[in-house]
């Protein structure tokens, strides 16, 4: 029988590289653009942000698949922080 919670959080964190593979990959045609550094563009809050939201969904998605109570206490407290400072820099730059 399939465990869909299981599938579930397996799909969070293989959305969450994804999602982080994608960014990096339009920042980097972008610096190529603009003749910029990559570190540069990554700098900028959208691509933060977007790398934040992967985090976030790569810290839930692994926190469905540990087994541990303190592997998913570590998860979603790494989780906690990657939604802090995706509201700092929002709240920054609204």
């Amino acid at each position: 029988m399939i465990d869909w919670f299981k599938l579930v959080a397996n799909d969070l964190w293989i959305l969450a590289c994804a999602l982080a593979l994608a960014t990096l990959s339009y920042a980097s045609w972008s610096a190529s653009l603009r003749h910029e550094k990559l570190r540069k563009i990554l700098a900028l809050p959208k691509y933060q942000i977007s790398m934040n939201i992967a985090g976030i969904l790569f810290c839930f998605g692994l926190a469905g698949t540990s087994n541990k109570w303190w592997e998913i206490m570590l998860w979603l407290i790494l989780a906690a922080m990657f939604i802090g400072q995706t509201t700092i820099i929002y709240i920054k730059n609204k």
